[in-house]
């Protein structure tokens, strides 16, 4: 696909400069997952800005297949000094909007300078819905609505609704469209195949701090688990009943295990992101344990990707469902009406062909979810470039 550049006739056939800018330090997830959308365009070339690179994230990335380079990785004090000195970014991908916005002088000021180049157009990740009400990285954005151009991404449908119906409604003074994109955050990993194991893995992510999740009915269930797979209501046994294995991955002061279980839980933390996929990926299901029903209506939870990544069904409600509505639900374990997500694994726990078809179901949904990732990106791009005048309106670019 050829971009025509119609204001600069000599370079018609110039690649999208895109630059993808995460100032924080986190969300490494979702700037893998974009990544890899924007580096499936033909004619394109990355420039990456990462605050660091955490838990070799930087292998994730290196293992992407892209159709597009990257010709540079920098940290992101660095955007400004390639803002002034090298040809602007068409596009601008704030990957933690909320906080790159709040960076003054390394993202601030240079988007300012970019914003009076009318051909660059600003992505704008938003992770926390409820965080764009007021505040300064409100107001820096609202720069860009006023001229639209800036799209807003949600990791999930739930997010852009709760930005448009419940944040954007409180800001003054709006004359302009607002646009709003949904992007669940998914890339492929490399998926080695080893040696089946005859542990059932069970695998929860985050702190493991008590208040967040009902840790003691969340053990009560393990133990019925580890009954039915033992086969026998007698724990007493010893070594059939390891066959079933909680990981707790996550961070924080452990939590105290029933001695009746706690050869089935592990505490596996600080984790590369190879490691973390490898380890999810072997798992009989994933299992959500939302600390609130935050991650059901403003912001999107890391898990529910992370389940498609490794390829592995999750335990999911129809809430669940409902809010993450990317998640086809026969690709999840599902929960009856008024089921907590252990008793759900107690019910379904032990069905081998269930489990490989689950399985099939969760990569079929991952892939289809890359490949109009990709298709979306491009569509957007083509979208933003016809609006600012780049592109003629009745130009044919071939991105159908």
């Amino acid at each position: 696909m050829l971009w025509w550049n119609d204001r600069f006739p000599c370079e018609k056939h110039e690649p999208i400069r895109i630059a993808i800018v995460e100032s924080a330090g986190v969300h490494d997830e979702v700037t893998a997952a974009l990544v890899y959308a924007f580096g499936g365009h033909p004619n394109a070339e990355l420039r990456l800005y990462f605050a660091k690179q955490r838990y070799k994230s930087d292998v994730i990335i290196n293992d992407l297949e892209l159709e597009t380079p990257i010709l540079s990785v920098n940290n992101s004090n660095t955007f400004k000094d390639d803002v002034k000195n090298l040809p602007p970014p068409h596009f601008v991908i704030s990957t933690t909007c909320e906080l790159d916005m709040e960076k003054r002088e390394s993202v601030v000021n240079p988007l300012r300078h970019l914003l009076h180049n009318e051909t660059t157009h600003l992505f704008c990740l938003v992770h926390h819905a409820d965080y764009w009400n007021k505040g300064k990285h409100v107001d820096v954005v609202r720069e860009w609505v006023d001229q639209e151009r800036v799209d807003f991404i949600g990791l999930s449908q739930h997010t852009v609704d709760f930005l448009l119906q419940k944040s954007v409604t409180q800001w003054k003074d709006l004359q302009a469209t607002v646009t709003a994109r949904t992007f669940p955050p998914v890339f492929p990993i490399n998926q080695t195949n080893e040696e089946s194991s005859s542990e059932v893995s069970l695998a929860m992510q985050g702190d493991y701090a008590p208040e967040r999740r009902d840790y003691k009915r969340i053990f009560g269930s393990l133990d019925n688990v580890v009954k039915k797979m033992n086969g026998t209501t007698d724990l007493t046994s010893g070594q059939p009943a390891d066959k079933v294995k909680l990981h707790l991955i996550g961070h924080g002061p452990h939590v105290q295990v029933p001695e009746n279980i706690r050869n089935n839980v592990a505490f596996d933390e600080d984790l590369s992101y190879p490691d973390f996929y490898r380890l999810l990926s072997k798992s009989y299901a994933v299992i959500p344990a939302f600390a609130s029903d935050t991650y059901l209506d403003r912001k999107a939870s890391s898990t529910v990707p992370a389940s498609l990544i490794a390829g592995v069904p999750l335990v999911a409600s129809e809430k669940i469902i409902a809010a993450y509505s990317y998640l086809p639900r026969e690709a999840v374990w599902l929960s009856e009406p008024d089921e907590r997500e252990m008793e759900t694994v107690e019910r379904v726990v032990g069905d081998a062909k269930a489990y490989q078809d689950k399985k099939d179901k969760v990569q079929a949904a991952a892939k289809k979810l890359m490949k109009q990732n990709r298709l979306n990106v491009r569509k957007w791009m083509d979208e933003d470039f016809r609006k600012s005048g780049i592109v003629p309106a009745d130009a044919d670019t071939g991105s159908s």
